[in-house]
């Protein structure tokens, strides 16, 4: 090949690099202003979110962690993947219910995010896989429509994502955690009628593994 092709050849290459760069990183600056300016006064609205977003079923909130977002519900687990909750497509999509949940009233209700190298989203799941975070950190808030929900943490664990979909209905905690590897578990009393919510997000070891955080409805 001449050189002369050649360097126009790579010069393409380092201008394509530079255009998609830049297009990321306006992406990543389109979601962070969105989600910054939901609760522009700090207060949690759970109708204000109805009215602005159709599909939000409820807001999360971790302490220590940068985990404060709307929740989402679409009529696939694909949608909210790459879109905010206004519909604007962008990469660090939304955080979102399992489409098979009747919102939280099923034995499991799943929730899931993207763990980013950039702190969003569910990327500070992973902090729970630290011991001493885990043992400080109990629990969580997830506020809804019909009333707030108060999470025990029960304990975290981490699953192949080939691995049979998560259950929604189970009988017993064993046939629940059955193909789930434990990082760490907090001993309670199971009940039958206990309803549970489960986190999910890449781990940040591979991809081909979810790491989940599975807490217990206490309120």
């Amino acid at each position: 090949m001449p050189r002369k092709i050649f360097g126009i050849l790579c010069l393409a290459i380092c201008l394509i690099c530079l255009i998609l760069f830049t297009l990321e990183k306006a992406d990543e600056e389109e979601g962070k202003t969105f989600y910054k300016n939901v609760f522009p006064s700090n207060n949690i609205d759970v109708n204000y979110l109805k009215k602005e977003f159709k599909e939000a079923v409820g807001y999360i909130e971790i302490s220590d962690t940068n985990i404060a977002f709307p929740i989402m519900q679409g009529d696939d687990n694909k949608y909210y993947l790459k879109h905010l909750p206004n519909g604007n497509y962008n990469k660090m999509g939304s955080l979102f219910l399992d489409f098979r949940n009747n919102l939280f009233n099923d034995k499991n209700t799943i929730i899931y995010g993207h763990n980013f190298n950039n702190g969003t989203m569910f990327s500070d799941l992973i902090k729970f896989k630290s011991l001493d975070f885990f043992l400080e950190h109990e629990n969580y808030d997830i506020y809804t429509e019909s009333g707030n929900l108060s999470i025990f943490i029960t304990g975290v664990y981490r699953v192949l994502a080939t691995d049979a979909e998560i259950l929604i209905d189970f009988e017993t905690f064993n046939e629940f955690t059955l193909n789930m590897e434990k990082i760490f578990e907090r001993n309670f009393e199971y009940s039958e009628s206990d309803r549970f919510i489960t986190l999910c997000t890449c781990d940040d070891v591979s991809s081909n593994f979810r790491i989940l955080i599975l807490g217990k409805v206490i309120n």
